[in-house]
């Protein structure tokens, strides 16, 4: 499970968002730094992200669900679950770099 914590926090800061530091469990809390204000369109989904409609923009572009700030109630964090089985876990790290880069393009650089 610590490799898990450690992977998912590495993947997270690469890919913009500031995680809240933890020593291990199984989620973590993280702002979407980078994608705040962003304006961001997709099927079924166009405006500007927040800590609340992330949610919703994750989901709609990549299948990847977790926890807005409406459900954390702390503004602008997220939840982010990793108890999974391996391959849910590197498929979730995955869909995580796909939104970066439909969002952010490679601006924040490679993995």
């Amino acid at each position: 499970m610590v490799s898990f914590f450690f992977c998912n926090l590495q993947t997270l800061e690469s890919c913009g968002w500031d995680v809240v530091g933890g020593d291990g469990g199984i989620s973590m809390l993280a702002k979407p730094t980078a994608y705040i204000s962003r304006s961001f369109k997709i099927d079924g989904f166009e405006g500007k992200l927040d800590g609340c409609n992330i949610r919703e923009a994750v989901l709609r572009s990549t299948g990847l669900c977790i926890s807005s700030s409406k459900w954390t109630g702390i503004p602008d964090y997220c939840r982010f679950s990793f108890a999974l089985e391996t391959s849910e876990f590197e498929r979730a790290m995955d869909c995580i770099i796909r939104f970066r880069e439909l969002v952010l393009g490679e601006e924040q650089g490679s993995i």
